[in-house]
């Protein structure tokens, strides 16, 4: 295909965008009739949840349907519970409490949204609602993986919101025939803020676009037990229900669990009950790392999303039906053992520690190998270790007494986590729908707001550094 042709053609969906960009920000001026179509964005995807699952299962060869459809189940309500209601048109809430200040809500535009290949259904729903609700239209950049029902998806979604009135070109995708990286690019920069959803290659595209961006880090949360923590059976299960889930391609699952030495045979027992394969001949160890690492960096494509029985077999073990991870002890930690890099199959792995603050150093270093900025957990009761190691550890989330994907916790429902600067991005939060917001500040004159006179260098003399 000329590169012309490409151009031309991310162009045309760019215009559309545009056009239905503004005929929205024009006609919805209220927030009922905006939230009747972020809604119907939603709802559009629970109600093809089966089909979608089944559709996504089969062409990107990741996960199980049943996992996709728990997924939809679980993020595309909780997308919507988390803005409905929430003013996004005319004056809102002035969070910062500025005296004297109104908050006028704006849109960004056109927000281009790369998908990832192991979450492309979720995202569509989640990034599209996210757009609309802000009155953005949004164009969609499927994974190659991914490019046949992220069409299906935001055509079934179209459908539905032109039903309500709303232009249909609020969402569009690359369609199969054009999706490249040479399109995603382009497309990329030509968008007003781009949201990327997937590998560091998608993410490096995004903020390498010359336009504002969001883009999710990798993954590779550290979980610590203390010695305290007196509900292993409860913790395990929640470990391996979490690191099965999907066959392990979300990045808000266990990597390495670190294990006060004392407690290793607990914890393995715990581990083995809820459903874990233990591997502990070295020699499969080592020829774990070599199926999972061919060339000693990059993760092969080949266990991507496979079960452990699928991964047991590459390495020549038979693991049993009902085992839902696999387990092993790994020797170092970084650069030490190619083990310590995100892995996106159901494999956990442990190291033992004796001290405390010596194993948050070890899990300070995993994660400044990769995966800085995203989360990891603490299982305790100990306020003190709660506190240290949050404070030690790089990541934007910290999780006591609960799984990375925990959602019985006041964090917002998303499926774009931000990592802050530890993972070069550009917010250290759940990315929500008031990101893709702009807003004008409407400001009148308040008599004595100043206490002070320009140039008037003795007020830090008069007015000392004092504590809140």
């Amino acid at each position: 295909m000329a590169d012309v042709n490409v151009q031309e053609y991310v162009r045309s969906l760019v215009q559309r965008a545009k056009a239905a960009q503004k005929e929205f920000e024009r006609t919805a001026t209220d927030q009922l009739t905006i939230d009747k179509v972020v809604r119907a964005v939603g709802k559009t995807i629970y109600d093809h949840r089966e089909e979608l699952a089944k559709d996504a299962c089969e062409e990107t060869k990741y996960g199980t349907v049943e996992m996709k459809i728990n997924k939809i189940l679980a993020s595309t309500p909780g997308q919507w519970n988390v803005m409905r209601g929430k003013k996004s048109v005319g004056y809102i809430a002035n969070l910062r409490d500025e005296p004297g200040v109104k908050v006028m809500a704006k849109p960004m535009g056109v927000v281009g949204c790369v998908m990832p290949s192991t979450n492309p259904i979720v995202t569509i729903g989640a990034n599209g609602m996210m757009s609309i609700k802000c009155r953005n239209a949004c164009i969609i950049a499927p994974h190659p993986s991914a490019k046949h029902v992220s069409l299906k998806t935001v055509n079934l979604i179209r459908k539905e919101i032109e039903a309500l009135g709303a232009p249909a070109d609020l969402i569009q995708v690359i369609e199969p025939e054009y999706c490249s990286i040479q399109a995603t690019d382009e497309l990329l920069s030509q968008c007003d803020v781009n949201i990327a959803t997937g590998g560091p290659g998608m993410v490096k595209a995004v903020y390498s676009s010359g336009r504002p961006g969001f883009g999710v880090g990798q993954g590779k949360c550290q979980e610590i037990l203390c010695d305290d923590y007196d509900d292993l059976a409860y913790m395990a299960r929640m470990i391996v229900a979490n690191r099965s889930y999907d066959y392990g391609v979300p990045c808000v699952s266990e990597q390495t669990i670190h294990v006060p030495a004392v407690r290793e045979g607990e914890f393995l027992e715990a581990m083995q009950d809820a459903g874990a394969y233990l591997i502990e001949d070295a020699d499969k160890i080592q020829k774990l790392r070599e199926v999972v690492f061919p060339d000693g960096e990059h993760i092969s494509r080949d266990v991507v999303g496979r079960s452990p029985q699928v991964v047991g077999g590459m390495i020549g073990i038979d693991v049993p039906e009902d085992r839902r991870i696999l387990l092993c002890k790994y020797s170092g930690c970084a650069q030490d053992d190619v083990l310590s890099k995100e892995i996106l199959f159901p494999l956990a792995r442990y190291v033992t520690y004796t001290d405390f603050r010596g194993t948050v150093a070890a899990a300070v270093a995993n994660l400044e190998q990769e995966g800085a900025g995203h989360n990891s957990c603490i299982w305790t009761y100990d306020e003190e270790k709660i506190e240290y190691a949050a404070h030690m550890l790089p990541v934007s989330r910290f999780q006591v007494n609960q799984t990375p994907a925990g959602i019985h916790n006041g964090l917002p429902s998303t499926p774009t986590l931000g990592c802050g600067t530890w993972g070069n991005k550009s917010i250290s939060e759940n990315l929500e729908w008031y990101h893709l917001m702009n807003t004008t500040r409407v400001t009148v004159t308040l008599p004595n707001k100043r206490g002070w006179k320009d140039g008037d260098w003795d007020c830090f003399e008069v007015c000392p550094v004092t504590e809140d």
